[in-house]
């Protein structure tokens, strides 16, 4: 699957969970879940590479990510994850060669899903142009 939009622009996110892995959930119950090792790149581009799980740090993950708006959310040809914020914060996650290491859920039971490797499987996916959400 080529890249595509991943639903969640224009949604804030309302509640971040770190630990064993990588939790937010938008207003409009948009899930994502990260187990690979994310990395946050900050307004002023400091990169900051999160290494799951995460049981000190994620008080500062969650305080950057949860009230903030998603601008874009995407994933790659190679099987990454890209969500860009209005903070202008991007949360970036590699493919993991070994395991999933990221999914995204929707209401209408739309699961999208990096496997190992990078190749991305949907389910439910509401359209058929190509094109994903918009």
């Amino acid at each position: 699957m080529n890249a595509m939009n991943l639903p969640g622009a224009g949604q804030r996110v309302v509640r971040t969970e770190v630990g064993h892995a990588l939790q937010f959930e938008t207003d409009a119950h948009v899930r994502y879940f990260v187990e690979e090792n994310p990395v946050l790149t900050l307004s002023d581009d400091t990169e900051v590479t999160i290494s799951l799980p995460a049981p000190a740090s994620g008080t500062d993950i969650a305080a950057e990510l949860t009230g903030a708006t998603i601008e874009l959310s995407t994933f790659t040809a190679d099987g990454s994850l890209v969500v860009l914020f209005d903070t202008g914060t991007v949360l970036s996650v590699p493919p993991s060669p070994d395991f999933e290491s990221w999914n995204v859920s929707a209401p209408g039971n739309v699961l999208v899903v990096s496997t190992p490797g990078g190749t991305i499987a949907a389910w439910n996916w509401p359209s058929t142009d190509g094109h994903g959400y918009p």
